[in-house]
């Protein structure tokens, strides 16, 4: 099962790992910051279980990102020095899953890496990924959050694969992103509830 973007590319091409429900997963998240308090606040902005809707379990290990292929979404994905922390989730009755990865960033870079995701329903309407992998980007239709937001639907061509919804929120200098697959109809519905959650803990301090 590939793994790119973490658990991204796992949906689009088949669906995340640990997303059978055959085992109980430890709670887990992967942080990379330029301080020791700045990593143990990205990370206790993340979301937890009790955070989620009924059934998600946090997944057993964390998978190493790397780049989709699309310049705009790997900006958010991927954000190279700028610190951030990041945590996923499997349902343990359907396929859904869940992604939340934050990163702490000047206003500007933020303001940049937003844009550039947006932009992404043009840019990278049509591309190849690293594998070979043909996807298609389309817009979704969700409210404006914060300072800034975009969402998007990544498809593969492959035959297994399903769309998996992503979201950006700029918050001052930070981006919150999103990754969302649910097991029915890929309508924003489980996307919107993960983005307006994440905005609300973050708002309340975690």
């Amino acid at each position: 099962m590939k793994v790119l973007l973490g658990v991204l590319a796992a949906v689009v091409a088949v669906g995340a790992a640990g997303c059978s429900g055959a085992a109980t997963p430890a709670p887990v998240s992967a942080a990379t910051a330029a301080s020791a308090t700045e990593s143990a606040s990205l990370t206790a902005a993340l979301l937890a279980v009790p955070d989620l809707p009924l059934g998600f379990q946090a997944q057993q290990g964390a998978a190493a990102a790397a780049a989709l292929g699309c310049a705009g979404i790997d900006g958010v994905y991927l954000p190279g020095p700028a610190a951030h922390a990041a945590v996923s989730f499997a349902h343990s009755l359907t396929p859904a899953f869940v992604n939340e990865t934050i990163t702490q960033r000047s206003a500007a870079s933020a303001t940049a890496a937003v844009t550039a995701f947006a932009a992404a329903v043009r840019s990278c309407a049509h591309f190849v990924g690293p594998d070979g992998t043909a996807y298609t980007v389309t817009a979704v239709s969700l409210p404006r959050y914060g300072d800034g937001s975009a969402a998007l639907r990544v498809s593969s061509a492959l035959a297994e694969g399903r769309p998996v919804e992503l979201a950006a929120v700029r918050v001052g200098g930070m981006v919150v992103a999103i990754a969302a697959a649910g097991s029915g109809a890929d309508d924003g519905a489980l996307t919107r509830t993960v983005v307006e959650r994440a905005l609300a803990k973050l708002a309340r301090g975690h």
